[in-house]
């Protein structure tokens, strides 16, 4: 991929232009949604257009697990977006808990809600779109809506298609859907964890557990399930939402899950440990219990897409499991238009660049 340079003016009415080989108008937008309560919430995002071109279609980008505020796509432009913006038209929502809701805890990989804000930002912000496009002089193709995403963006996108085959199938056409290195099985992926000893990503330990509660109103007493060394961690560099990953990353001490967790939170006997893994079986798109000691009964859903579907995991991924793609392509198996790729691409960071690449080469 050539590397692209980016050089972003502030213009009035929260529009950014950005220089690439094509000119390239974002703006943040603000929409009407829902939250866990099914109160009305104002969200946000960002739309992105290229200038005066055919555009090739209208992407719904969706993000991978943050921990700063700063790198969601209302406050800045997605590495993701990096890769399809001068060809196409990007709809890129916040999830809650970032951007316009950042006084919130995100409801983390709480798919069903997640999906509903997420078709609630391609609803709400059309006219603004189309409003764009005339003004920009682009053109976009009808039936032309693509959905990608990697980590918490791949759950999200299943989700999402999910939703709206299932409530919006006239409204809203998706010519194709990709889905890579995502946590589709939530419940076995904290399972992994237990059996192996060890986490990935030692940031999303706080926000699955704090997350999960939040997303149900579980009303647990999370100081149960966090050692003193998380709650320092948690406490002095995401409390605020100001780290990034990559930092939050790399300030990471340890992987022992040990180190995070106390053995009340491993322990599924204990009350409000299995309160917790309830939850995290109904964030589960799947589940298939990794072993005989391993809880919850499977989840296979009824529904089937009816849009060609791609989905991508690295073998070596060290951050999402593997066995969460074994276990969607147990419940969803191959056909002439569902497409598994699995290799070894490298752990989770890595791999993002390797699958956006391939879906770059199959849109283009």
């Amino acid at each position: 991929m050539k590397t692209l340079r980016m050089l972003c003016l502030l213009l009035l009415a929260g529009w950014h232009v950005c220089s690439y080989a094509a000119k390239v108008y974002e703006r943040a937008v603000e929409y009407s949604s829902i939250d866990q309560y099914g109160d009305t919430i104002l969200l946000s995002g960002k739309i992105s257009v290229p200038e005066n071109t055919q555009a090739k279609g209208l992407i719904l980008l969706l993000h991978y697990t943050v921990g700063a505020n700063a790198e969601v796509p209302s406050q800045h432009t997605l590495y993701e977006a990096r890769f399809f913006h001068e060809d196409y038209v990007l709809v890129m929502p916040d999830y809650i808990g970032y951007g316009a809701t950042i006084d919130r805890f995100p409801p983390y990989l709480h798919g069903e809600l997640t999906a509903h804000n997420c078709v609630d930002m391609l609803l709400g912000t059309h006219a603004l779109l189309t409003q764009m496009l005339d003004s920009l002089g682009t053109s976009l193709p009808s039936d032309s809506i693509l959905i990608v995403g990697f980590s918490q963006g791949g759950a999200t996108a299943l989700w999402t298609l999910k939703h709206i085959e299932e409530h919006y199938a006239k409204q809203i056409k998706v010519k194709r859907c990709f889905a890579g290195g995502g946590p589709y099985d939530v419940a076995s992926t904290y399972d992994d964890a237990l059996a192996t000893g060890q986490v990935g990503m030692p940031l999303v330990v706080p926000l699955l557990v704090m997350g999960t509660n939040e997303a149900y109103g579980l009303q647990l007493n999370t100081d149960n399930f966090f050692t003193p060394a998380m709650k320092h961690f948690y406490n002095r560099h995401m409390a605020d939402k100001e780290r990034g990953v990559v930092s939050l990353v790399m300030l990471s001490p340890q992987h022992r899950l040990d180190y995070w967790l106390t053995e009340f939170a491993m322990d599924k006997t204990q009350a409000e440990t299995r309160l917790m893994y309830e939850g995290l079986l109904r964030s589960s798109f799947v589940h298939y219990p990794l072993h005989e000691r391993a809880c919850g009964e499977v989840i296979c859903p009824e529904w089937r897409p009816q849009t060609p579907l791609y989905i991508f995991h690295s073998y070596k991924d060290d951050v999402v499991p593997f066995v969460n793609a074994t276990h969607l392509q147990r419940c969803i198996p191959s056909s002439s238009s569902i497409t598994y790729d699995f290799g070894s691409y490298g752990g989770h960071l890595r791999s993002l660049f390797v699958f956006l690449k391939s879906v770059k080469k199959q849109v283009d």
